[in-house]
């Protein structure tokens, strides 16, 4: 089969996945082409697509696309990195326990080196949550609270590292730059 046809089937299937009753999606999804939905996450040119397979594989092959949900974290496309963000740390979609010492190098790097400050601001909760599991998630906060490049991002890991609960970026923004130092 060739490189685009495979991502067709993957499209066609998300397709009939999502006109499917939701009474039925569990006995759709069983027969998932879960191999192409993969690669279709990665290759894809269109980004809503690689994104939408992405969100698929997060409730329905979540432990089987662990791989695939850290190199989505490279995607191009911003938006496709933050539902890789999401899908690779979401411990409510997973049927297995997560294995911090599996996801902490991957957000870490997400905080040290993702060009979106808000993806990075992102990070920075999923990583605390992981830290009792595994001390490097709380050293990468610490860090990125002393050298992030963006003020907001060092001041929300600052915060974060002394208890505080992390709020959406655009809650510090819309109170001022002076928000999260309080």
């Amino acid at each position: 089969m060739e490189h685009g046809s495979e991502h067709t089937e993957a499209e066609q299937y998300l397709r009939r996945f999502a006109a499917t009753s939701p009474r039925r999606r569990a006995r759709v999804a069983a027969q998932a082409p879960v191999e192409r939905i993969q690669q279709a996450a990665l290759r894809h040119r269109d980004p809503f697509v690689r994104r939408g397979c992405l969100e698929f594989l997060d409730h329905h092959a979540n432990e089987a696309s662990a791989a695939v949900f850290a190199r989505a974290l490279h995607d191009p496309v911003e938006p496709v990195r933050h539902t890789a963000l999401h899908s690779i740390a979401c411990e409510t979609c997973r049927v297995d326990d997560l294995c911090a010492a599996e996801v902490v190098p991957h957000v870490a790097e997400v905080l040290a080196a993702d060009p979106s400050p808000e993806l990075r601001h992102k990070s920075i909760p999923v990583l605390l949550r992981l830290a009792a599991r595994d001390p490097r998630a709380r050293a990468a906060v610490a860090r990125a609270a002393e050298d992030d490049d963006d003020p907001l991002v060092r001041a929300v890991a600052r915060l974060a590292l002394d208890g505080h609960h992390v709020r959406r970026r655009k809650a510090y923004q819309r109170r001022g730059s002076g928000a999260a130092a309080r």
